[in-house]
């Protein structure tokens, strides 16, 4: 702990910094996203908050998730509205908005991964070779320890991210996103194999030819070919107004430890069009590509993805892939089966009611890193694949309602999962002007019945400085193939500090209570940007 404080006291009296007010305006609305337009935006960084002048006050209204040379892509706080041409205004202030910046799960929309990568970047133009540098350093610890293990553990993380576009203006870019992690008293395991400890996620170079060419060399997630995961190699891309092609040879990341492995060659093209429309945009990708294994064909596949906002307060998604090769009996055959299907619809039916609705049939996800306990663990595996139906209602100010039920069935279970979840949650509670959740999860699944209920409290102690979490869950787990039964009471504190906009420093502890067990885990988290 006395690391995390002489680290924060350095950082502080290295980040103080000033801006004048810079003012902007709403130049395009898209269902939740409000685009932004300044005359540069130098000196606003991602996460940072804009405001409005209402009544000569400046008043929190957006958190800037993506920014560009001139303009930013933001979210709006709580249920601030806007239209074409309002004002806005930054002045380097950065505002802990909590239920806005820290959505919890039960209030997001899900959103395939593949679909996130693949909005997120939303413009047709020609892309301008503006210089920027952004980056965050983040040191944490991870404690477990309980009254039944025998030796505590304690993992100590460190991450790098960095994006440096047009360095010193030329036409070379960056981007790195680096971890490296490790348990006390364990170096020996790092010394034995790297890349247990060490996870680059991306770590990559660009050199853009012109507006149009460019040229990825290193590891890099392509969001083009989201499903097709990180690519050590090249990757080139060119574009012409709405449509673009690409290339990509090189090698996927070891399944086992994510690290280079030389004999998983894998190449592949792709074609696409991303169209600019009243309501948002068209966007598309076709690609089709072969993986091998050393010298033998591994996989050979298509994959296709599509997301649209044609329609006025309507988001689609899809995406399949179809496999083209097989082994059959040890002989290899061309033919075509679906392998892997993804749909969801997004209806903001008003202001107050939304709808999504979504089928899942991919494969299960891989963690690499991960802090879920275990009823968070269950929960998840429930709710993944299958059908899903979701209803955001927010019937007054302030008061927001949404259901979810979902379900599946594979010829494997025996019986199928099916799980509801719902929350409650109310922003500005009277006298104490915190915000209060209140949620229920139920599921079935192949071998047990479950059910948690949690209530969560949170509040800016210091608006803009200090924010404070009370989160408390019972779980009741039945498991239907034996007389098992597991019920656990969880708290959880989280308290967070912020510097000023770029250093960040967070402490969450959660115990645990079952039986005559009790588990304890503590998180501290340093963040720095630059």
């Amino acid at each position: 702990m006395l690391l995390f404080i002489i680290l924060a006291s350095v950082f502080e009296l290295n980040a103080q910094e000033s801006k004048k007010n810079m003012e902007g305006s709403v130049s395009y609305i898209s269902g939740q996203s409000i685009y932004v337009k300044f005359k540069s935006t130098q000196g606003i960084e991602n996460d940072d908050t804009l405001f409005m002048n209402k009544n000569g006050v400046l008043v929190p209204v957006l958190v800037v998730q993506h920014h560009s040379s001139i303009s930013c892509l933001c979210n709006a706080i709580r249920d601030n509205s806007f239209n074409v041409s309002d004002k806005i205004i930054a002045n380097g202030k950065v505002v802990i908005i909590k239920d806005s910046l820290k959505i919890q799960p039960e209030e997001q929309i899900e959103q395939d991964v593949s679909e996130q990568v693949l909005t997120a970047e939303t413009s047709t133009s020609k892309p301008k070779l503006s210089r920027n540098v952004s980056g965050r350093l983040s040191l944490s610890s991870y404690s477990n320890f309980s009254n039944t293990m025998s030796d505590d553990v304690h993992r100590f993380r460190y991450t790098f991210s960095m994006k440096a576009s047009n360095i010193s203006d030329s036409k070379l870019s960056a981007e790195s996103y680096i971890s490296f992690s490790h348990k006390l008293n364990q170096w020996d395991v790092v010394q034995e194999n790297l890349n247990k400890a060490l996870k680059i996620y991306s770590l990559a170079l660009k050199y853009d030819f012109n507006e149009t060419t460019s040229l990825w060399a290193g590891r890099k997630i392509n969001p083009k070919l989201a499903n097709v995961g990180a690519v050590d190699g090249l990757q080139f891309q060119k574009q012409w107004n709405n449509l673009y092609v690409g290339a990509v040879a090189g090698t996927r990341p070891d399944f086992q430890d994510y690290g280079f492995n030389p004999h998983l060659f894998e190449y592949g093209a792709y074609i696409g069009q991303s169209i600019k429309v009243k309501n948002g945009f068209v966007q598309t990708s076709l690609a089709f590509f072969e993986q091998r294994n050393s010298s033998n064909i591994d996989r050979r596949f298509t994959y296709f993805q599509h997301s649209n906002s044609f329609i006025k307060n309507i988001n689609i998604f899809s995406s399949f892939e179809l496999d083209l090769y097989r082994l059959e009996n040890g002989e290899p055959k061309n033919m075509v089966s679906l392998t892997s299907l993804y749909l969801s619809a997004r209806y903001k039916v008003s202001r107050r009611l939304s709808l999504f609705g979504s089928y899942d049939n991919r494969k299960n996800v891989i963690y690499y890193e991960t802090f879920k306990n275990y009823a968070d663990e269950v929960l998840q595996q429930a709710s993944r694949q299958g059908f899903r139906l979701r209803i955001n209602y927010r019937p007054i100010n302030y008061l927001n309602l949404g259901i979810t039920a979902g379900t599946r069935f594979r010829k494997e279970d025996p019986r199928p999962t099916k799980t509801i979840n719902s929350y409650a949650t109310y922003t500005r509670v009277p006298i104490i002007n915190a915000s209060l959740t209140f949620t229920t999860n139920l599921m079935q699944t192949s071998y047990l019945d479950g059910q948690i209920y949690g209530m969560r409290l949170s509040k800016d102690i210091i608006s803009g400085k200090i924010f404070t979490t009370v989160h408390y869950r019972r779980v009741n787990f039945n498991y239907v193939n034996s007389n098992s039964v597991l019920k656990q009471n969880i708290g959880e504190i989280d308290f967070s500090y912020q510097f000023n906009k770029k250093l960040f420093l967070s402490v969450n502890y959660e115990a645990t209570f079952q039986d005559r067990e009790k588990y304890n885990r503590v998180y501290l988290n340093l963040r720095r940007k630059f």
